[in-house]
């Protein structure tokens, strides 16, 4: 039986940007109707590239396209009487709204969750704010890069630097905070898709981004909890504790004739078979190297040492060498890598899907495979601007795949 996981659920999209359409896609690729509804001058997010050939077109946005692949689309003028009331006309033919507009945003109002349910007593509201419905936060603005920094991911990123006060903390690339968000949005609605099913009862979620950013400090907020000191940003002090302080053991990552390796003999075993692999260099017999304790102690002479060695090989063999040796040790990939891993290609995971502006494009797919269900991943691509507004807005929305 090839049944999608969630049939006949209905999905009203009025996010903006990143966190209310990734929440929306994780839902259409598991085989809900998703329909994406637009302002007049489209999505925020097909003004964020890339763009092929680095040319803005508000159909061509890397970032649209991918997050909002298998939905349906419409424009709605929501600032307006006649915009909302058609909005709640269709909030009554579908189980869940996703927003993720600010809370109290008085420039773009949203229809409250109220207001849903008198359209439709069992609706689910799934709202995505960056501080959640209340607390002294609730009202304020932010970014994806605030959320960031304040949810204490930036401060250890990239390790240790030579000059803390003058050196700031970085973010991580793309857009962390709001798929992080996005991602919780999603299966705080299945959760509640489930309920609703078993009971008829809808309800209002409320995702804080800023708390879905903070479940994911999980080691740090455990350190801190038993009163244990977070890693300093001081290189100075972290070469004196070996790697970084946290795991007291040699390792971390080398220069290669082809990028990077990352490799971890922590044991003594495992650098035993290690220099075995670098072919007994004369160095690795001296006598400061010759323990574990050694080794971290004089940490800072010997990783330059060991990397003149992987320097002149590449990635990909000194990987398989340290994994055949039964040593940590893997590359350090690079997008493009991505895109021609072999095991990445032999599990499907990109897709291809062919859109109308775009033309054809190979997207991510999902980390996950069902035995008996074949997900909709490429069922339709993203959707022009206003692309579905006659089929949708002439309340001919159910669709099985067109």
């Amino acid at each position: 039986m090839n049944e999608r996981l969630l049939p006949g659920v209905r999905v009203l999209d009025i996010g903006q940007r990143i966190s209310g359409p990734y929440c929306a896609k994780v839902l259409a690729n598991l085989g809900a109707e998703v329909i994406k509804v637009e302002p007049p001058q489209g999505d925020e997010s097909r003004t964020i590239g890339p763009f092929p050939g680095d040319i803005p077109h508000p159909e061509k946005s890397g970032t649209f396209l991918a997050l909002n692949a298998n939905k349906f689309g419409v424009t709605l003028d929501l600032d307006t009487d006649g915009g909302l009331s058609r909005l709640l006309e269709m909030a009554a033919t579908v189980d869940l709204v996703i927003d993720n507009r600010p809370a109290g945003n008085t420039e773009t109002p949203r229809p409250d969750y109220e207001a849903l349910r008198h359209s439709n007593p069992e609706i689910i509201l799934t709202s995505i704010t960056p501080f959640g419905g209340r607390g002294p936060y609730a009202g304020y603005k932010t970014s994806d890069l605030v959320l960031f920094h304040m949810t204490g991911h930036a401060n250890a990123l990239l390790g240790p630097v030579k000059e803390p006060d003058n050196d700031p903390p970085i973010r991580a690339g793309g857009n962390q905070a709001e798929l992080v968000a996005g991602l919780a949005g999603a299966a705080a609605s299945v959760m509640a898709l489930y309920r609703k099913r078993r009971s008829g009862v809808g309800c209002h979620i409320n995702v804080s981004s800023y708390e879905a950013m903070v479940t994911q400090l999980i080691s740090g907020l455990a350190n801190a909890a038993y009163g244990q000191s977070p890693p300093s940003r001081s290189l100075a002090s972290q070469e004196e504790a070996s790697i970084g302080g946290i795991v007291a053991a040699v390792g971390g990552v080398l220069p290669c004739s082809d990028g990077y390796v990352a490799i971890s003999p922590r044991e003594d075993a495992q650098w035993d078979r290690w220099v075995e692999i670098m072919e007994h260099p004369d160095w690795a017999s001296e006598e400061r190297f010759a323990t574990r304790e050694g080794r971290q102690k004089n940490f800072t002479a010997l990783w330059p040492l060991v990397g003149r060695w992987t320097r002149n090989q590449s990635k990909y063999d000194v990987a398989r060498r340290g994994q055949e040796h039964r040593i940590p040790c893997f590359p350090v990939n690079t997008v493009e890598d991505l895109l021609i891993d072999t095991h990445l290609e032999d599990r499907e995971f990109f897709v291809s899907i062919d859109h109308p502006a775009a033309g054809p494009l190979k997207y991510p797919g999902v980390a996950y495979k069902l035995s008996n269900t074949t997900l909709p991943l490429t069922a339709r691509p993203a959707p022009l601007l206003g692309e579905h507004n006659g089929l949708i807005l002439r309340g001919q929305s159910r669709s099985t795949d067109g």
